[in-house]
């Protein structure tokens, strides 16, 4: 930038310049490096974009990313043909046996026999291949269709909600009785906050991605193929997490609600049920002893388990159960999509991508301060 463009900038509010920058596309806070010419002797300072991924920090990079991945998504989703190997690299090869070792080392081995409560998954013979199958239509015509799946999960009490259409008996409001607008600040809140499920809703989204991990895994056994898929997980409004994704090749709807309905995750956790500390019954904290260089008792001065001990004790245990268990909803939405369908797929690649620019605490309100009481953490 020269001197005199740096001079008319500054006769405006830094807010102009910044909203200058966003309607033009170039990068708010670009990160500034000095640039030595080794020849000349001189130097140079050079701006290059901050490549963030949010919104609420720079909506250039932001949007250039979201523009990068609905690219990405919508050129992987109907490959018709298998990936190449990525290329071997020309740097010598590390040796990372002791890494390997180290990470065996510290490696929990849970049982894998299934619960007796979760269903059995169909089995099928594995076939070598991402891309999906074909089909041949009458006319002769060749498809390749793939899929669009949202998972969500189960519930966990009644929510507020507009008035909806029940099979049979027409329009009905909601089950608190009210009929709610849709500015209401009550909708999606517990329509009994007593009996709520708050703490199994809280660990079923800390524990969602490992839920979805091992769906996508149980989909591909069953499959009888190495489905590929890009995903997206978003807050409901009664905040509850749920993905959205677009998976390469078709499988039949009936075996993708089989499989979500056999899909399961355990939590090995030591109980948390209730805090043993900083509590009504308790409400002293642990103290840190130095000599020990471990959390003591305050009573009692009795060293308490790390957590690596603890899962240690959980481990040893044979009769120990799982502190929570993590499953999907019944509810599942499946689309099958062609490629050739241009505005469907254009219009799930938008779908996928709306929010890839925001942090997923931005996505139901943007002001903290509309939010209604009820909907915020206590």
């Amino acid at each position: 930038m020269n001197l005199t463009a740096q001079t008319t900038l500054d006769r405006f509010p830094l807010d102009v310049v910044r909203d200058l920058a966003v309607t033009n596309g170039v990068c708010v806070r670009p990160v500034l490096n000095r640039v030595f010419d080794t020849q000349t002797g001189t130097d140079r300072v050079v701006g290059v974009s901050c490549g963030s991924t949010l919104v609420s920090k720079c909506p250039p990079c932001a949007e250039a990313n979201r523009r990068l991945r609905m690219q990405q998504c919508r050129e992987g989703w109907h490959h018709d043909t298998e990936p190449k190997p990525p290329a071997e690299s020309a740097d010598e090869p590390h040796d990372e046996s002791s890494a390997d070792d180290d990470a065996e080392s510290t490696r929990r081995v849970r049982s894998t026999r299934r619960r007796q409560d979760a269903a059995e998954l169909p089995k099928v013979e594995m076939d070598k291949r991402t891309v999906g199958a074909t089909f041949t239509a009458p006319n002769g015509r060749t498809y390749r269709p793939s899929m669009f799946i949202t998972l969500t999960l189960g519930s966990y009490g009644a929510t507020h909600r507009l008035p909806h259409h029940v099979q049979g008996k027409g329009m009905a409001p909601c089950e608190c009785g009210v009929v709610h607008g849709r500015t209401s600040p009550l909708l999606s809140t517990p329509v009994d906050p007593d009996t709520y499920g708050y703490r199994r809703a809280a660990l079923d989204a800390l524990h969602f991605p490992k839920l979805v991990d091992r769906f996508m895994q149980n989909l591909r056994r069953c499959a009888g193929y190495k489905a590929q898929y890009f995903a997206v997980v978003e807050p409901q409004k009664r905040l509850a997490p749920h993905l959205h994704a677009a998976v390469r090749g078709t499988v039949a709807r009936d075996t993708v609600r089989e499989v979500a309905k056999a899909t399961y995750h355990q939590v090995w956790w030591p109980n948390h049920q209730r805090p043993a500390y900083g509590c009504a019954s308790n409400p002293d904290m642990p103290d840190w002893d130095e000599m020990a260089g471990a959390f003591v008792d305050p009573s009692t001065g009795a060293l308490l388990p790390t957590w690596d001990q603890a899962l240690d004790d959980l481990g040893a245990d044979p009769t120990a159960q799982p502190a929570h268990v993590v499953r999907l909803g019944s509810q599942i939405d499946y689309q099958g999509i062609i490629a050739d369908s241009d505005a469907k797929v254009g219009k799930a690649v938008g779908y996928l991508t709306k929010y890839l620019g925001r942090a997923i605490s931005e996505t139901y309100r943007d002001d903290r301060d509309e939010i209604h009481p009820a909907q915020l953490p206590t």
